[in-house]
């Protein structure tokens, strides 16, 4: 309420009044501006156009002066005899002897005569004009009417004006009382000499386009359309001339009073805000925003304005303070629990598969294959929970600076080539090729470095590339740079590439990238954080190129200094045991990881029930849409493209009564009543309880069938 009231006393500042009187003159002076700017603007354009218009009428009347006499001369020569004799007869050497002055004489560029069935039959012409039998067609028809005829055409030298007349006996001057005996046409180029004749008379530029012009403010145009025998458009003869009418002096002398206005005005303005206004405003910022930037300002004004400034810095350094200790807080806060779900829900999936094929091993009539699967399942969740703990343990190592780097003399080649052959050999996709390429420069001898942890690397980086490549190629490829002490390597995939906005955080810890071209993620995101840390050990740098779409070159470099033995890591699979519950009704399962997928489809098989599987949210409610023999849905709460919580969601939309059951590898408190308080119809954890199953399946759809 303060600081409106201020904001009205505000108004009444002899500021505000200033401001006020200095824009009811600056209203005035444009309006009187703009009367006498319209005024003398409104008597330049009458004066253009007084003298446009009587262009143009001398234009017209030069023009039609012009055309009067040649129209005038083919008429007196087309009621002759012999002429008439000459048509007929086609006597060529008459034509030329007695019709060939007239190109002299008068100026005539072309003449040509034809016979009353449009046949041509002789011509003469000046050199200006090679082309012959130029005359349209269509003008004979007409010619024979009107008995004259004047008209344009366009040659290969250039546009002429034509004459034509119907030729007649002596007897018949006015061509009235006998009808055609043949026709003859005059031409004349309209040239460069044709122009300069008609200039001289009006006193005028003349030519076919006004961009040949040199043309400024004063200058007038009139523009003459000429037409072809059948009225179409041809081109313009373009007259231009310089009058004495401008108003550039008048229209650079007002706004050269306005410029000297406005800058007396900005003047003003700037100096009264400096002075004023602004100090005033910047407080209002400080207050209502919390702008930082209005702060220095206000120190940078002399007087109690500084003093005001430096007491809003100090206020803002407090909260600033706070603000940055709550979001410390709020962080920590997150990562754990980020950490801590990551890693339940990392360490649950082998955990599950190892308790629930253990769990089906007990069955006596399990069959020897069978048998193999599930211990093959257990063996590599086993191993993939020892990697998980590993890496774990590895991280908090490297943070607590534990590990060291054990420099031994390695031969490169074999270390490079024994991880190119584990890659070849656990590469299960026949689609994917796995290349290596060897250095151009073969380097002889041992290099000190790490082996173990060059290997690792190395594995790490081949590995993720193989996790996210479906098909096309992986290469490793190193190169010595003996200019810089380095060893080079990259690894370049064809793979589903990372997002632009992910690769800054690509090395970071828990760091794993989702993407609509991959279904499912596994593992900590720790590869890559460890990996970066011992290339550092190393005395390299490690760098990341990605298109997503396209694929990833991973490049790092170690040091290179002269004077063996990899260990590959193994791979994973999965199985399952037996009872008798169900009468083959239909269960969805909707589960992204295929071994939990495979664990659970082998339970609800072995007590006689049918199952389906959906590998995201989305297929999942697709499914439960469109089959109506589903009778149960066993929901994974953690899928990608749609989770399980929005799965729940989407299906309650249209079927109310199907039983729901929640699987979740988190088990946190709030993860449990966040399940309970949506409305699935019962849950069960990972790693899954066989027993527990049973008894939940049994009971829904007991229920389901008593309903």
């Amino acid at each position: 309420m303060k600081f409106i009231e201020k904001r009205k006393e505000l108004k009444t500042t002899t500021y505000s009044k200033v401001v006020q009187l200095l824009i009811i003159v600056s209203i005035g002076f444009l309006i009187l501006f703009s009367i006498l700017y319209y005024h003398s603007y409104q008597q330049y354009k009458l004066m253009t156009k007084i003298s446009t218009s009587q262009f143009e009428k001398e234009a017209n009347a030069l023009v039609e002066l012009n055309s009067e006499g040649y129209s005038s001369l083919i008429n007196e020569i087309t009621f002759w005899d012999e002429l008439v004799n000459f048509i007929e007869k086609k006597d060529i050497s008459w034509f030329d002897n007695s019709l060939a002055y007239l190109v002299d004489t008068n100026k005539i560029d072309y003449i040509d005569g034809y016979s009353l069935k449009g046949e041509f039959v002789s011509k003469v012409a000046t050199s200006k004009i090679k082309s012959i039998n130029f005359i349209p067609k269509s003008v004979f028809e007409k010619l024979y009417k009107d008995k004259s005829i004047h008209f344009y055409v366009k040659i290969s030298e250039g546009i002429v004006e034509v004459y034509g007349a119907t030729v007649h006996p002596s007897q018949d001057p006015f061509k009235n009382k006998t009808s055609p005996r043949g026709y003859l046409f005059m031409a004349k180029l309209l040239d460069d000499t044709y122009f300069v004749n008609l200039e001289k008379v009006i006193g005028s530029k003349i030519d076919y386009s006004t961009k040949k012009f040199e043309t400024n403010s004063k200058t007038i145009f009139f523009n003459k359309l000429i037409y072809d025998v059948n009225g179409n458009e041809i081109t313009s003869l373009t007259f231009a001339r310089e009058t004495a009418v401008s108003f550039s002096k008048t229209r650079n002398l007002l706004f050269l009073l306005l410029a000297g206005f406005i800058i007396c005005m900005i003047i003003f303005f700037i100096y009264a805000k400096k002075w004023g206004q602004k100090p005033i405003q910047l407080i209002k910022e400080v207050l209502e925003d919390g702008n930082t930037d209005a702060i220095v300002a206000l120190k940078k004004i002399r007087g109690e304005f500084r003093y005001i400034g430096k007491l809003f810095e100090e206020n803002n350094n407090q909260k600033n303070q706070l603000n940055i200790a709550k979001f410390k807080a709020e962080e920590s806060d997150k990562l754990k629990s980020s950490f801590l779900m990551n890693l339940s829900h990392e360490i649950r999936t082998p955990m599950n598969a190892i308790n629930g094929f253990s769990d089906l091993l007990l069955n006596q009539d399990i069959k020897e294959e069978d048998k193999n699967e599930y211990i093959r399942i257990i063996q590599a969740s086993g191993k993939n929970l020892i990697d998980i703990i590993d890496d774990l343990v590895e991280m908090s190592k490297i943070d607590s600076n534990l590990i060291k780097p054990n420099l031994t003399s390695i031969n490169i080649k074999t270390i490079v080539e024994s991880v190119y052959n584990a890659i070849s050999i656990t590469n299960e996709k026949d689609n994917i090729e796995v290349r290596l390429v060897h250095p151009n420069d073969n380097i002889e001898g041992n290099i000190i470095t790490d082996g173990v942890k060059l290997n690792q690397v190395l594995i790490n980086i081949l590995n993720n590339s193989l996790k996210f490549t479906n098909e096309g190629f992986i290469i490793l490829e190193y190169q010595f740079d003996t200019i810089n002490n380095l060893i080079l390597f990259s690894v370049k995939d064809s793979g589903i590439g990372i997002p632009l906005e992910s690769q800054s955080k690509i090395f970071n810890r828990f760091t794993k990238v989702a993407s609509s071209y991959t279904t499912s993620i596994d593992g900590l995101g720790l590869g890559l954080a460890i990996s970066k840390s011992y290339v550092e050990m190393l005395g390299g740098t490690i760098s990341l190129q990605s298109q997503e779409g396209v694929g990833s070159t991973f490049t790092f470099s170690i040091a290179l200094k002269f004077e063996d033995k990899i260990q590959l890591k193994p791979v994973i699979t999965s199985q399952n045991v037996i009872i008798d519950l169900g009468n083959e009704e239909l269960i969805l399962v909707a589960e992204d990881d295929s071994i939990n997928f495979k664990l659970i489809e082998k339970l609800l098989n072995n007590i006689n029930f049918n199952v389906i599987r959906a590998k995201d949210g989305n297929e999942a409610v697709e499914l439960a849409k469109n089959n109506s023999e589903i009778d149960l849905i066993f929901m994974d709460i953690k899928m990608p493209n749609l989770d399980g919580y929005g799965a729940f969601e989407k299906i309650r939309e249209f079927n109310k009564d199907i039983p729901i059951i929640a699987q979740t590898s988190y088990s946190f408190p709030e993860e449990i009543e966040k399940i309970k308080k949506l409305g699935f119809n019962d849950f069960i954890s990972k790693p899954l309880d066989k027993e527990k199953l049973y008894t939940i399946v049994n009971k829904l759809l007991k229920n389901k069938n008593l309903d």
